[in-house]
């Protein structure tokens, strides 16, 4: 049997079986021996390479086998490793980015809803001043309009569009009913007014807080490194927000 087939016999691959030889020759040959270079590949006694020689390569290969394996584990290792961390980094930014999304869904929530209230109280309010001033028909047409443009209305910018053309419209009923003592004096008008004067300093509030919420997503949504991984999450790169009318912030005095 030659020497590379008891190589693969115990166990090394074809490929490092002529290697072995190959190296063994080399080996022996750095050390004044002579080896014909066109009979390698026979076996080691034939071309006239000493066991020791074969016993050396061989050795090299052990150890290169064995580097070559513990360099394949440290990479399984560093990916192992590059994986965990990548999955903490996107649960972190998902939890961060999930809670940061929800506060600004509920504060948009919380400001429709005291919107809504306003405008609830919109038709009493017309009723009952239509009774003293029917003749003011243009300004309860607006009223009615605004209210039926915020029914209509599914996004936050088209709501805000009604209630500026509430608000719009607002100052030209206060003068009709400051004309008007008997309908200052009405409880009715009262209890509305309390209930509208209170809805417009919750509806100030609220545009704060919703603005607020929108300012921390978008402020978490750009943080380093969470904009590495927001994308791969399906979380939007910012929550939009618009400049209101100046006037916005004030509420009208009924």
């Amino acid at each position: 049997m030659d020497m590379e087939s008891q190589l693969r016999e115990e166990g090394y691959s074809e490929s490092e079986a002529r290697e072995i030889v190959r190296r063994a020759a080399e080996l022996q040959g750095a050390q004044g021996g002579r080896v014909n270079q066109s009979v390698l590949e026979e076996s080691a006694a034939e071309v006239g390479i000493g066991r020791e020689w074969i016993q050396e390569a061989t050795r090299q290969i052990r150890a290169e086998r064995a580097a070559a394996t513990q360099h394949r584990q440290r990479l399984i290792y560093a990916g192992i490793a590059a994986a965990v961390l990548l999955a903490l980094l996107l649960l972190s930014s998902y939890s961060a980015l999930t809670r940061a999304k929800t506060r600004v869904e509920a504060a948009r929530a919380q400001w429709e809803n005291v919107l809504q209230r306003r405008f609830d109280l919109i038709p009493n309010l017309v009723k009952l001043t239509r009774e003293y001033a029917a003749h003011e028909k243009e300004v309860f047409d607006t009223l009615t309009d605004a209210r039926a443009r915020f029914d209509r209305a599914r996004t936050l910018e088209e709501k805000e569009a009604a209630d500026a053309q509430l608000r719009e419209a607002l100052p030209r009923l206060l003068a009709l009913v400051e004309s008007n003592p008997q309908l200052r004096a009405s409880e009715l008008y009262v209890r509305l007014q309390d209930e509208l004067s209170g809805t417009e300093n919750r509806a100030a509030v609220e545009r704060r807080r919703y603005t607020q919420a929108v300012a921390d997503y978008n402020r978490i949504a750009r943080s380093f490194p969470t904009v590495l991984v927001r994308p791969l999450l399906g979380f939007d790169a910012r929550k939009p927000n618009f400049q209101a009318a100046p006037e916005a912030e004030k509420a009208p005095q009924i």
